[in-house]
């Protein structure tokens, strides 16, 4: 988990926090300007696909995946990196991207290469080698190239650059291990809210609980007025010290079911006569259209005044937003602003330090679903709520279907790359020979599938 505690030595002994090379890197080493032209990402697929292509060109000695952890204080970081070839001694990062790769920001750059310095510091650790050549390997999804940028490094430099991520980092993994030992405590004498369940509301939380208990998934129906919202999220809420669950995720097709599930929290989380305000971090992900405090500009810092320096602020607007706790998108406006920043990304930031987020389907159904990448990356444990789950098949048919248009294909192969370009050439001369084999249809100009 990217924020796991584990009780080291004695009842006594203070308990050490367990980070994520990536997390770590992103947390210490992003600086400069919110960047968004160097894009589109590949998606999660594209990505392993690309990883995969590389990997099967080394040699037969060549490590894939390799496990690496270390320990600086309370500090345990781990993390895997894509390759290490032990006949040359080298250890590799691979980034897959499309598009013009002198256009990657310079900020972009360096986060990629105190990642895989980090990798370097832990394996020259495990394995007492005195120094590492390091590379970043940017592979082309389209053209199917490497291009490689690579560095020898001591082990005592990359062990001194290890110490300087961990140093920056300790604070903040402090107070998050705090949070977290108090959150798990305040949710073990959670509470119903109500002096008693509505008629059938008990049964379905008791039944939820259950289901989160053992690791299964549930489907449930409930009629009309009988709190589901409510009767799913307290027994999620209940379930996540005794399950070790880093986040809940509450999913709904519309506002309205966001609107309720924020209603339940703030009940849940509301003062009561015997406690104080429930100790949980609880985030609105809303779209970047409805976000956006400047539509008309582009998300550079060129452009847009809250996206210039974004990452140099950032930390003071983090820092602010997880004391503030409860993160609606009035909220989250107000902490942003405050300090100068996009609204929009620092919810896409705080979703990696709240406890439950509240959002979208497509936030971990969809190609480039945030929530499920996260969750992957950092090995989260979570429990994912679908609201009104039976939209989420037509969701799905919007968000895995592609729509292609002749014309447009025909106009992008005249200015696509070489490689690109070909492939559209062989898609547009397949889609005349399927119009001609439906004459009585007329010209196709679009096709889904």
């Amino acid at each position: 988990m990217t924020e796991s505690i584990c009780q080291a030595g004695g009842a006594d002994a203070t308990p050490s926090y367990s980070v994520a090379v990536r997390t770590l890197c992103e947390f210490t080493a992003k600086a400069g300007d919110l960047d968004l032209r160097f894009t589109p990402s590949p998606s999660a697929l594209e990505g392993m696909a690309g990883h995969a292509v590389v990997a099967s060109r080394r040699g037969a000695g060549y490590e894939r995946e390799v496990a690496l952890n270390g320990e600086y204080s309370q500090l345990h970081v781990r993390g895997r990196a894509d390759g290490y070839d032990p006949e040359r001694n080298q250890l590799e990062e691979v980034k897959t991207f499309r598009g013009d790769l002198e256009r990657m920001p310079a900020n972009h750059r360096a986060l990629h290469w105190a990642q895989v310095k980090v990798y370097g510091a832990l394996l020259c650790g495990e394995r007492d080698l005195p120094d590492v050549r390091l590379a970043l390997v940017y592979f082309d999804i389209v053209s199917q190239r490497e291009h490689v940028l690579s560095e020898v490094h001591s082990a005592a430099s990359l062990h001194a650059f290890f110490i300087e991520q961990c140093q920056r980092f300790l604070a903040w993994a402090g107070q998050e291990r705090d949070h977290r030992l108090a959150r798990d405590r305040a949710l073990g004498e959670l509470r119903f809210p109500y002096s008693d369940f509505r008629s059938g509301q008990r049964a379905l939380a008791e039944t939820v609980y259950k289901a989160a208990s053992t690791g299964r998934c549930l489907m449930a129906q409930a009629p009309t007025g009988i709190g589901k919202t409510l009767g799913t999220l307290f027994p999620l809420l209940k379930a996540m010290p005794g399950q070790h669950l880093d986040r809940v995720f509450f999913l709904a097709a519309k506002t309205p079911g966001r609107q309720l599930a924020l209603q339940a929290l703030t009940t849940l989380t509301a003062p009561q006569p015997d406690r104080e305000a429930l100790l949980l971090r609880v985030l609105e992900l809303t779209a970047r259209t409805k976000a956006c405090e400047h539509p008309d500009k582009a998300c550079h810092g060129e452009s847009c005044p809250l996206a210039s320096g974004f990452y140099d602020r950032l930390p003071k607007a983090r820092q602010a937003a997880v004391e503030r706790g409860f993160l609606d998108q009035a909220a989250l406006r107000d902490v942003a602003l405050t300090h100068d920043i996009c609204p929009y990304y620092l919810g896409q930031e705080l979703a990696r330090w709240s406890d439950v987020v509240v959002g979208d389907y497509h936030y971990y159904f969809d190609f480039h679903a945030m929530l499920y990448a996260l969750t992957v990356a950092n090995q989260w444990r979570v429990c994912v709520l679908v609201d009104e789950a039976h939209n989420l098949v037509e969701r799905a048919r919007g968000m895995y279907t592609a729509q292609l248009d002749q014309t447009a294909v025909r106009a992008l192969s005249r200015d696509a790359p070489s490689a690109l370009g070909k492939a559209l050439t062989r898609v547009d001369r397949q889609w005349r020979a399927l119009n001609a084999e439906l004459p009585t249809q007329g010209p196709r100009s679009q096709a889904t599938g």
